[in-house]
């Protein structure tokens, strides 16, 4: 039996050497690699900058909600309700900056923290039990059949 060896090579294409031994085996297999590398390559950046637009349209979205929550604030005060302006302003303040804490955190995503609590399964204690009580059906585990489930 024939030892067996792995090529490998840094970046995107493999070297010349390699692309001459699929030639070989295969005509026009290394220009189907090639293709196939670039096209990758095209669609990394694409994603790349769908990424950053997202980002940007978020930092957007987050300073428009700000300028909603002041305008609403200002038509209480005008309207004789400062407490009502105060939670305008306070609550969705707290949770922007939640929010950008958790964004900031290196290692952790906002996504991922929400996942979390889902998997776990919210559970509430029952008034005076103490025992507790789902909230939150949990998932079903993946691969489950869910149409036999009641």
């Amino acid at each position: 039996m024939a030892p067996r060896s792995a090529n490998r090579w840094d970046g995107m294409l493999p070297p010349p050497r390699a692309a001459q031994e699929w030639e070989a085996i295969k005509p026009g297999l290394a220009a189907e690699i090639f293709e196939e590398s670039i096209a990758e390559e095209r669609h990394r950046r694409r994603m790349e900058t769908l990424r950053v637009g997202t980002k940007i349209l978020g930092q957007f979205l987050a300073l428009g909600s700000v300028g909603l929550m002041v305008l609403f604030a200002k038509y209480a005060l005008d309207a004789g309700e400062p407490i009502v302006a105060g939670f305008a302003t306070g609550a969705p303040s707290v949770s922007l900056a939640v929010i950008f804490a958790l964004s900031r955190t290196p290692g952790r995503r906002l996504e991922e923290g929400v996942a979390r609590a889902g998997r776990r399964g919210l559970t509430a204690v029952t008034a005076g039990q103490g025992t507790p009580a789902p909230v939150i059906a949990q998932a079903p585990p993946p691969g489950a059949d869910t149409a036999q489930m009641p």
